[in-house]
């Protein structure tokens, strides 16, 4: 099992324990240096480094509470091949369905970004390049997919509701976190609250299906 402290660090060519205690402090230095940038929330997601950080730390508490090897679990049990990482982070998620089966990935982030520039590294280090198709901010979903991935994605948008709208009309499936988010001090990016209840019902945790 990979471990993606491990991975920063070598992207960073800085020592572990140094990039461990970055990823812990990611969040707090995030939410502070939002402030400046919230009038152009694009600008903040594409200048900083931390997202890789506070991402990395993300995924490796997912991680530990086996989200990877349920999803993996889950696109082999339904026979998933082609799918869509909507705002995919360092592209944790990408990899495990590429892992799993899955022959064709869209892989959504922001232009630009140290987090692009990062995930395609990862993918690129992996040999999944030809697996995945790369878009940006402002990709129209306009092709149907076995299943999408949206994880802390939606409530950082202005208007979430179209996007799901969206969502639901091209894919059966849909892996996300509702219940899971956090508005408060340490998370200022969080603008919007949103449900599913209009499009998807819960099948269990994490795992939407279409209505």
């Amino acid at each position: 099992m990979r471990n993606l402290y491990t991975e920063l660090a070598e992207y960073v060519n800085r020592e572990q324990t140094l990039v461990e205690a970055r990823c812990i402090g990611a969040s707090v230095e995030l939410a502070w240096a939002f402030e400046k940038d919230k009038t152009d929330p694009i600008k903040h997601y594409r200048e900083s480094d931390l997202y890789i950080f506070a991402s990395t730390r993300y995924q490796s508490i997912l991680k530990f509470n086996n989200f990877h090897l349920w999803l993996q679990k889950l696109i082999k049990e339904k026979g998933l091949k082609k799918g869509l990482d909507y705002g995919g982070g360092i592209a944790e998620t990408t990899i495990c369905s590429i892992e799993a089966g899955a022959e064709n990935i869209t892989f959504l982030e922001v232009a630009g970004s140290k987090t692009m520039e990062y995930a395609y590294w990862r993918i690129k280090k992996y040999g999944m390049t030809e697996k995945v198709k790369f878009v940006n901010e402002g990709f129209e979903i306009k092709e149907d997919y076995d299943f999408i991935i949206a994880m802390d994605v939606f409530e950082h948008m202005k208007n979430p509701t179209p996007v799901i709208q969206s969502v639901a009309e091209h894919t059966k499936f849909l892996v996300c976190n509702p219940t899971e988010i956090k508005y408060n001090w340490l998370y200022p990016q969080h603008i919007s609250s949103f449900n599913l209840n209009q499009y998807f019902r819960e099948v269990e945790v994490y795992l939407y299906e279409r209505l």
